[in-house]
């Protein structure tokens, strides 16, 4: 996706606030659709989702204490949401999401080029994340935006990033990463 492309995404993220709790569970909610086939009644089927977002996100508080949730807005409008761990050296990112209406539209691929972004400026080694084999739209995309598979699970592949060398001491601190400031594009 070309600069361009990305400005008229009028793409913008800043951090969850309590207030987002509804449009993160919908979201959720909107990714568990292979959960329809296990034929539930809509009320519990509704509850296991229910069920299953309260368990994700214990499991990402678990294992990601410091990761901060954005939300991503165009227009002021939530388009998506990237769950991002600074360890001071590596950029991780744990989940993001992309709302099934605006699919396809670019979201996905700028939020992650301005993680990428960060890293480079912040002098982070790497940015990485976890995919589902079986996601091939996602495994595109990342192998599109310079991501290499390091691990390969039957259920889970490892993929990272690596910005290239900056040559130079000007630049972002070494400090932890500040993922909070609203960009654009």
């Amino acid at each position: 996706m070309s600069a361009d492309t990305e400005i008229l995404l009028n793409l913008q993220t800043r951090p969850s606030l309590p207030e987002d709790a509804p449009f993160l569970q919908a979201l959720f909610a909107a990714n568990c659709t292979h959960l329809g086939a296990l034929g539930l009644p809509p009320a519990a089927l509704a509850a296991l989702i229910d069920q299953q977002y309260g368990f994700r996100r214990a499991d990402y508080q678990r294992r990601f204490p410091q990761a901060r949730t954005l939300i991503a807005l165009s227009s002021q409008t939530p388009v998506g949401q990237m769950v991002v761990n600074d360890d001071g050296t590596t950029l991780h990112i744990v989940d993001i999401a992309v709302v099934p209406s605006a699919r396809g539209c670019g979201y996905g691929s700028a939020l992650v080029r301005q993680i990428q972004s960060q890293a480079r400026t912040a002098r982070r080694e790497a940015v990485t994340l976890s995919v589902d084999p079986m996601n091939q739209v996602a495994l595109r995309l990342y192998g599109a935006l310079g991501f290499e598979a390091i691990e390969k699970h039957p259920v889970q592949w490892r993929m990272v990033w690596r910005p290239a060398p900056c040559f130079g001491t000007q630049g972002a601190s070494a400090d932890t990463l500040s993922i909070f400031t609203t960009t654009k594009g």
